[in-house]
């Protein structure tokens, strides 16, 4: 029996060097890649188009503005193409995107990787603070915008034999305020599982990256109160009674928390998961990128009941509620 156990020991610990040893292994010939990137005015994309033009691979960046087409020209190669306005919300706009990109790649050549980065925060509030409006505008980015690149961009993946990036979020595993991201961040884990398994006998593999709170412009402190305040105000008088001044403040502390406490400065981690997932040649499925992932990762595999208090340690009770 004692040697039995020393011989499962042995096998865990094998199998666990092995994957780690086949993490390691690399793609070859990075200079005759072809990547499309959405979102790369600003944050993650444009880093990431940046570190993949510097390793050699041809780089399709997609900006929403012609500023971030300009910005992220700046000290590139000319493998390096910028292509604006693309507003991932809109079908015509990728499949002009679609057209150029096509149009600048070899006759012979399909895409190795489409990263689906683009996305935005949206409104910051609670339940009865959002109309329909407010869900649509975050996932019209952030979910559509991700399954209409994908759906148009596929024949180039197929052609490549290639694989799609999707950038989630740890709340596409737990559910936290506010809610219009993390139901879209929800419905990006769904779409990638599916697409992973409906995709897994044509050559083409699909890699979720699930980041904590990063400091990027998408968390910019004064927008995000100011978005918070004015969501408030434009409640009904009842409503703006029932939840008080001090839900609403207490929410901007929330905001405080997450930025001062949580939130990493170490941008680079999550571009360094996406290189990961475009250059190994053994990718993970899912990259939890940040410490704070870590705790949390901890937190949604208790029972509801514990996780539940935990997650709302910080909210305060409404005024009308007490």
């Amino acid at each position: 029996m004692f040697c039995f156990c020393w011989y499962v020991i042995g096998a865990v610990a094998g199998y666990f060097l092995l994957k780690w040893l086949l993490r390691l292994v690399k793609i070859s010939d990075y200079s005759n890649k072809y990547v499309f990137i959405t979102g790369c005015d600003t944050g993650f994309g444009h880093m990431l188009a940046k570190r993949l033009d510097g390793l050699g691979f041809h780089v399709f960046a997609a900006c929403f503005t012609e500023k971030g087409a300009d910005d992220t020209k700046k000290g590139a190669s000319s493998r390096l193409i910028t292509i604006s306005p693309v507003d991932v919300t809109k079908e015509e706009s990728i499949q002009k995107a679609l057209q150029e990109v096509e149009s600048k790649l070899p006759t012979d050549k399909g895409l190795w990787a489409i990263v689906n980065n683009a996305g935005i925060a949206g409104p910051m509030g609670y339940i009865d603070w959002f109309t329909r409006k407010h869900y649509e505008s975050v996932l019209a980015v952030n979910l559509f915008g991700v399954i209409e690149v994908t759906r148009i961009f596929l024949p180039l993946i197929r052609k490549g034999k290639g694989r799609v990036v999707n950038i989630a979020s740890f709340l596409g595993r737990i559910g936290i305020p506010p809610m219009p991201y993390t139901i879209s961040k929800y419905g990006v884990e769904a779409f990638s599982d599916c697409l992973r398994r409906e995709l897994y006998h044509q050559g083409i593999s699909v890699h979720i990256l699930e980041p904590g709170y990063f400091r990027t412009n998408i968390l910019d402190r004064s927008t995000l109160k100011d978005n918070m305040r004015r969501n408030f105000s434009e409640l009904p008088q009842d409503l703006q009674e029932y939840y008080g001044k001090k839900y609403l403040e207490n929410g901007i502390e929330v905001i405080d928390f997450v930025l001062d406490k949580v939130a990493s400065p170490h941008t680079h981690k999550v571009v360094d998961a996406y290189t990961h997932a475009i250059t190994a040649r053994f990718p993970k499925h899912r990259y939890l990128v940040g410490n704070d992932i870590q705790v949390f990762r901890l937190v949604w595999n208790l029972p509801e009941w514990l996780s539940d208090w935990l997650l709302t340690l910080q909210t305060a009770t409404p005024a009308g509620a007490k």
